[in-house]
């Protein structure tokens, strides 16, 4: 549904071509947006102290796969004179695509690691959650308000 209403936001609102980058950033910033309000409405109800944080989770995720596209899209051709191109479906993967793969997968992994603690702990300093933090998620929410 929410892709879905990204799609007619970016082609039938501001009628970006399908398939455009406009049209797919459009699109992922509708979604991810939507995404904050829905969640924005449920720590509503649940407690209005904490509106802010679905919006700073929700909202930085859009920033961030921007951000990986950018990488990616700096990196493409490094990867083809190396002799490496990502090719999706194909039967046998060169040790290189699976580096590449798994690269990925950490960044996806850090990436959550980094931001979903704080985006919970609002709720534990609020004393609504008693979810037992450990040494490495305290040193990320330490980091984190530092950030923020």
């Amino acid at each position: 549904m929410l892709a879905g209403l990204g799609r007619l936001v970016a082609n039938k609102l501001l009628k970006f071509p399908r398939g455009t980058n406009l049209s797919s950033y459009t699109q992922l910033y509708v979604a991810f947006f939507l995404s904050a309000v829905l969640h924005f409405s449920g720590d509503f109800t649940y407690e209005k102290r904490i509106t802010s944080r679905s919006f700073k989770f929700f909202l930085l995720q859009p920033v961030v796969i921007a951000f990986e596209d950018f990488v990616i899209h700096i990196t493409k051709p490094l990867l083809r004179r190396g002799g490496t191109e990502p090719k999706p479906g194909k039967p046998r993967k060169p040790w290189a695509e699976v580096v590449l793969r798994v690269i990925g997968y950490g960044w996806v992994t850090l990436w959550l690691c980094l931001t979903l603690p704080p985006w919970r702990d609002e709720l534990n300093v609020l004393g609504l959650d008693s979810a037992d933090r450990r040494p490495i998620a305290e040193f990320l929410l330490n980091k984190w308000n530092k950030w923020v």
